[in-house]
């Protein structure tokens, strides 16, 4: 059991079980008391870059700021209960938080004045070389959420009335340099805060819930098992954690859903009429996320080993797909509905997304389940456009291959919260002239 388990004595260290906990019966999961998802890197470089490609330079800013409130919520904290720690304690503890969530390995040179920080294997960066590496020209920084969560953390080691400290991305291997290194100096301005989404806010929320039996209950059969797999992967001596052929990380809801929705708003306000143009690709940011991570679980020997073959039948294998995708944290997730070939609905009494939103923003009338939405498409390229009876169903050009001819498939957001509905519920359906 690792430190963060034990009031922060000792190390963090060992494998996720011990670091990262679910939130029963909501399918979600937690870290210290603020909620996180499971997901690869396929997710996290296209919502970057969607993010990039809407606000131009501004997104560094956005994702940055988003990247600081959440780091600061998860480690302020934590830094409390470390009673009597000196600040380099305190740095040290948060570069092992880091490289458990399978963010990469930090190492700090800090001091209140500033100083720089040394980065091994960034998440972002790393993950960007790998998947891009001598294909695409980048000039660009990528590591946003290590910029942010190293000022927070610096900030809360050494605090003070003056202002906070700022990390700025200097070098990044992801633009060709031969290592990532943040230079942080103290700025005047006071840090910006808003409220966070914690456990205890999910915990207490009011829901409805399906009732157990048949199809949930063999989901949630899936997830048990499955939940103690995802508990026993560790990052390795680089700080990450590759799995299921993927690059895995843990990603604060914090961090995903502010960069996503302060960016909503933005265009909103500026140009509405490409509001659908940014939906639909972090829809598809979500969509390629979790097609290589559910399909790389799904047809992983782990997974025969902790829950028996791949379904046979296209209803068997949803019912795994959804138990895997409520181990990772993304909602208890169900399927009301499910028509081979036709259409697919997918329900949740509460998502990050919908939780998020409500405590930030309150209700709206405007569609905002987009990681649901993604999701629900994936599941129904995966149980239609998959065979799992091949010795490699998902590599590197499967996703690719699928779309060369477009999208089979289209969703709508049937049903949300925040517009007053006691579920969040978005329907798949297959376009007909191109099935």
């Amino acid at each position: 059991m690792t430190a963060l388990r034990h009031g922060l004595r000792g190390r963090i260290e060992g494998p996720l079980g011990d670091l990262v906990g679910p939130i029963v019966p909501h399918g979600l999961l937690h870290v210290a008391d603020q909620l996180v998802i499971a997901h690869s890197h396929h997710f996290a470089l296209f919502l970057e870059q969607t993010i990039f490609d809407a606000l131009g330079g501004e997104s560094r800013g956005v994702r940055r700021q988003a990247a600081f409130e959440a780091a600061h919520a998860l480690l302020g904290p934590l830094y409390e209960d470390r009673h009597g720690a000196s600040p380099q304690e305190k740095l040290e503890l948060a570069g092992e938080l880091f490289a458990a969530m399978g963010q990469g390995r930090l190492r700090f040179e800090v001091s209140a004045e500033g100083g720089a920080v040394q980065a091994e294997s960034l998440f972002h960066g790393t993950s960007f070389l790998a998947k891009y590496g001598g294909r695409i020209q980048n000039r660009l920084t990528v590591d946003a959420f290590a910029s942010g969560y190293c000022a927070a953390a610096a900030s809360l080691a050494f605090p003070s009335d003056w202002g906070r400290l700022d990390a700025d991305e200097v070098t990044c291997v992801a633009r060709g340099d031969a290592a990532c290194t943040f230079l942080l100096t103290r700025r005047s301005e006071r840090p910006r805060f808003g409220e966070a989404l914690t456990r205890k806010q999910i915990e207490s929320a009011r829901v409805r819930w399906e009732t157990e039996g048949g199809p949930l209950s063999r989901a949630q059969r899936v997830e048990g098992a499955m939940l103690e797999e995802l508990g026993a992967l560790r990052s390795d001596e680089r700080g990450l954690i590759s799995a299921y052929g993927v690059n895995l990380a843990l990603l604060p809801v914090g961090y995903i859903d502010q960069k996503t929705f302060d960016t909503v708003h933005l265009i909103e306000r500026r140009s509405p009429e490409l509001v659908p143009v940014f939906e639909a690709l972090v829809r598809e940011a979500a969509q390629t996320g979790a097609f290589h991570l559910l399909g790389g679980m799904l047809s992983s020997s782990s997974f025969e080993a902790a829950c028996g073959p791949v379904g046979r039948d296209q209803h068997e294998r949803l019912e795994q797909l959804l138990g895997l995708a409520r181990t990772l944290g993304w909602g208890a997730l169900s399927a009301p509905e499910f028509q081979p070939g036709r259409a697919l609905v997918l329900r949740a009494p509460i998502t990050h997304e919908s939780a998020y939103y409500a405590m930030k923003h309150g209700s709206t009338a405007r569609g905002r389940l987009l990681f649901q939405q993604g999701t629900a498409l994936a599941i129904m390229q995966l149980l239609h456009r998959v065979d799992f009876g091949t010795v490699r169903p998902i590599d590197a050009e499967t996703y690719g291959g699928l779309f060369k001819m477009g999208t089979r498939f289209r969703v709508q957001e049937t049903k949300s919260p925040l517009r007053g509905d006691g579920a969040c519920e978005v329907r798949v359906e297959a376009v007909e002239d191109r099935w």
